[in-house]
């Protein structure tokens, strides 16, 4: 049994929730991670002014009732399609890939549409690589660990 909380602790990170989604208090590679799990995973990692910036530009226009997703490629992207991609294609979309932000690509999702489609099987068909995808709140969390962390310690009150 795997526990992300034990490997939070064991390596000092921030754990945000319960999908493998860590913010380090010092720096870390992808090795010493990879070293404490039980079995082979694929593993992203950010920098943590790449995180701020997306989070800090705000979320695309997207029409009332999308969820914003971040996705991230596993590793260097194959391909470069033009954005944005609409699945199904036109007016009636279900999932729109919307852009591309650095090493992020944000995608729409219309939840009350078609939802059969498989965010991570179409952004790995139309980039190349596969992805790990996030929600646009998930990100938001993540940047504020990464400015708590940041942020200078309080004197305690006498």
């Amino acid at each position: 049994m795997f526990s992300t909380a034990a490997l939070a602790k064991e390596l000092d990170l921030v754990n945000i929730g319960a999908a493998g989604t860590f913010v380090s208090r010092r720096p870390i590679t992808v090795a010493s991670i990879a070293r404490e799990l039980p079995h082979g995973n694929d593993l992203v990692m950010r920098p943590a002014a790449e995180v701020t910036r997306l989070v800090e530009a705000g979320p695309p226009k997207v029409p009332a009732g999308a969820v914003i997703f971040v996705s991230v490629p596993l590793r260097r992207a194959t391909k470069a399609p033009p954005l944005p991609i609409e699945r199904p294609a036109g007016h009636g979309w279900a999932l729109r890939i919307v852009e591309k932000r650095g090493a992020f690509v944000i995608c729409a999702r219309r939840p009350d549409r078609q939802r059969g489609l498989d965010l991570s099987a179409i952004l790995a068909r139309e980039f190349g690589v596969p992805f790990t995808t996030r929600s646009w709140g998930t990100m938001e969390r993540i940047a504020a660990a990464i400015s708590a962390l940041r942020a200078p310690a309080r004197p305690a009150r006498p």
